[in-house]
This record gives structure tokens, C-alpha cells and sequence, in this order.
């Protein structure tokens, strides 16, 4: 799934047609209803996290940005509409997902992922209409152009991915929308403090997180303390704090959690720069065999019991993992 730089780039794609109104729909999407955006207006967009959120409302002056309602707890989700072919999916105009096609190869079927989204028909007329966006592992989104296939499908097929909802501006420009999940709902459902790359992240609510006596590679995946957060994160920031990633939070200093906490916020703004500025997100474990210091990685999937795998790369020599007792008394 696309992580918090990412999405925060989506957002500022779709920005420039805040105040817009759809002139003409399309999608493959069938929950939707891709119709009911037909002559809305497109008010205001918002990003939290993996999730991106629009508010259209039936009159240009409705609704203007900046004046939304207050948050609203998160829906509870449900299994993923159909997705677009990913091997077909190809990212606009000389930029890319940052992990591409193998992203595929990283998942472990074991328990469910990210939080997805529940899709139904829009709001009754005088609701509020804000549209959540969340998008699948290779969720994209495409403006003024539509995306094409790369290579057949096992058919032989040179066909296309099917954009699950296109939207018609009146300036002339569209957005198309692939491989994610979209619902309605009175408000966004926000928490800055958890953001990652939201200006109200709270530090202290995030150092308290990671002293669970949980291996910390749980917690940063964890979207209630780290929203926006997800593989690539994980594994360059713990590799580049030297941790690893089943290493008890509860056993590891206050200042290596602050480090820990500034790389997580360190790492994600210079991606989002770069992703703005169109430049390539350079790893240095996230699906090496190497790292930079020339010792072979290891490869696993670490999750909670019962919960989503997640495949994770570290170094056995830089990242070293210790007893309790050892680190206690070596960062105490």
C-alpha cells in the first residue's frame, strides 16, 4: 500500500482541482456509483496517513475548505473491491511507486493489512459528502491521462487497467482513480497526532507507543501511533537507528526511542520532498540483499500473532539483536 509520502503526493495532484465541478463520471467501480459525483463540486481534499479524503457538495459556495466538521471515528472496514491488475499498473509522468512491482512479493498471506475501506452509494441529499480514498498496494492516481498496460496478461491480452472511478473537471482536466477503495462519510475521519508527516505529530504520544513490551517493528506499523508508516519505513528507519526489529520496545532506551521517533520523521519528509521535487526514493535495505556496509541482509516475516506478516529486511551485524538484560545495562 502506498505509505504516507506517497499519498501526501496524491494529494497535491488532486489540490489543483479544489473548487472544480465533475462534469462527467466513469469507473469500474459498481459500489460507488460513480454517477453520484455527477455536477458536484469538488470543496476541499485532506490526507491522513494512507488515507486521502475529498468533499464535494452539490453547490459551488457549499461547504468551503477549511470549514469542515469536526472528525468523526474511522468507519469499520471491509474486504477490498476488485483491484486492478497491479502488473499492469505504470505511475504517471516520470514518477513511480517507490517499491514497484515486487511489492507483491512482500506480503505473507497471513491475517488482513492496511485498513480498507467499506464503499456504498453516496450520502442522502444535505449530509455531508466527504469521499474516502484508500488505495491498494499498487493504488495510483493519474491526471489528464489514463494508464496503460505494460506487458500481456496471461491471456496474451495487451489490455488496460480499468481506473475504478474517473472524474471530469470543468476546466477540461480529469483524475483517474486505480486500485483503491472508496466509501462516504459525514467527515474525515483525522487524528494529526498520529500523522507522520502532519505538523501536530505528537512525539510524546509516539515515544509512549514504542515502550510496549512488543517487538518495535509491531508498533511502527501500527496506524494508530504511526499513520502514514508502513514497510519501507520500517525497515530503513530501524536499520539506520541500528535496532532490531524484535527488539522490545520496554527494553530500549529513551534516547534510542527519540531516535528512533526522529528518523521516523526525518525519513518520511525527505521522501515526501523528494517525491515532490521527482526524485527517486533511494533504500538501502528495503529489498537489498547488501547493506551499505557490505554485510549480507536477512530476510523474515515478523507480525503480531495472529495478525498481518510483514516481510522485513535487516543486517545481523549492524542491527544486532541482545538480551534484556545486555541492552538495558549497554543504553541504560
Amino acid at each position: 500500500m502506498p505509505e504516507g509520502p506517497l499519498v501526501r503526493k496524491f494529494h497535491h495532484l488532486v489540490s489543483q482541482f479544489v473548487g472544480q465541478q465533475v462534469v462527467k463520471t466513469g469507473g469500474s467501480s459498481r459500489k460507488l456509483q460513480p454517477a453520484s459525483l455527477q455536477s458536484l463540486w469538488l470543496q476541499d481534499a485532506q490526507v491522513h496517513g494512507k488515507k486521502l479524503f475529498l468533499r464535494f457538495d452539490p453547490d459551488k459556495e457549499m461547504g468551503p475548505p477549511g470549514n469542515s466538521p469536526p472528525p468523526e471515528p474511522a468507519q469499520k472496514d471491509a474486504q477490498e473491491e476488485g483491484a486492478a491488475d497491479p502488473r499492469q499498473a505504470r505511475e504517471p509522468s516520470g514518477w513511480k511507486i517507490p517499491d514497484g512491482s515486487s511489492r507483491s512479493a512482500e506480503l505473507v498471506p497471513q491475517g488482513e493489512g492496511d485498513s480498507q475501506c467499506l464503499a456504498g452509494a453516496a450520502p442522502a441529499e444535505g449530509a455531508g459528502r466527504w469521499l474516502r480514498v484508500c488505495f491498494g498496494l499498487f493504488g495510483s492516481i493519474w491526471v489528464n491521462e489514463f494508464s496503460r498496460a505494460k506487458k500481456a496478461n496471461k491471456r496474451g491480452d495487451w489490455r488496460d487497467p480499468a481506473p475504478r472511478l474517473v472524474l471530469h473537471f470543468g476546466s477540461g482536466g480529469f483524475l483517474a482513480f486505480y486500485n483503491c477503495q472508496m466509501s462516504w462519510s459525514s467527515s474525515p475521519a483525522v487524528t494529526p497526532t498520529c500523522d507522520i508527516l502532519s505538523e501536530k505529530f505528537h512525539r510524546g504520544q509516539a515515544l509512549e507507543a514504542l515502550g510496549q513490551a512488543q517487538p518495535v517493528c509491531y508498533t511502527l506499523l501500527d496506524q494508530k501511533h504511526f499513520s502514514g508508516l508502513g514497510n519501507i519505513i520500517k525497515n530503513e528507519v530501524l536499520y539506520r537507528a541500528g535496532i532490531h526489529p524484535l527488539s522490545l520496545g520496554s527494553v530500549l532506551s529513551a534516547s534510542r526511542r527519540e531516535a528512533l521517533v526522529d528518523g521516523v520523521v526525518e525519513f518520511s519528509a525527505t521522501w515526501l520532498q523528494g517525491k515532490l521535487q521527482g526524485h527517486p526514493q533511494h533504500t538501502q535495505v528495503y529489498q537489498k540483499e547488501w547493506c551499505p556496509a557490505g554485510h549480507q541482509l536477512l530476510k523474515d516475516a515478523f507480525g503480531p500473532p495472529g495478525g498481518f506478516q510483514r516481510l522485513t529486511w535487516w543486517c545481523p551485524q549492524c542491527q544486532p539483536q541482545l538480551s534484556e538484560e545486555l541492552e538495558q545495562r549497554q543504553y541504560s
